[in-house]
């Protein structure tokens, strides 16, 4: 992800910014899941849905950059 491009834009836009910083809280939770030595069923099944959470965010704020950009933002 181009952290800088979203700065950009989620100073302008507040929902870029919600989901940044869902992002990068998502993004620690899966830190501490990865430092493990082994992980749970449970906590596999979490690690996964937190990929699967974060691929979908950063689609979305791609998505609204690009809306934007078209907008003349």
């Amino acid at each position: 992800m181009d952290k800088e491009l979203v700065k950009k834009y989620a100073e302008q836009y507040p929902e870029i910014k919600e989901l940044f910083e869902k992002h990068q809280r998502l993004e620690k939770e899966l830190e501490s899941l990865i430092k493990r030595p082994y992980l749970t069923i449970e906590e596999e099944l979490k690690e996964k849905r937190i990929k699967k959470e974060k691929l979908y965010i950063k689609e979305k704020i791609y998505q609204l950059i690009n809306k934007y950009k078209k907008e003349g933002g």
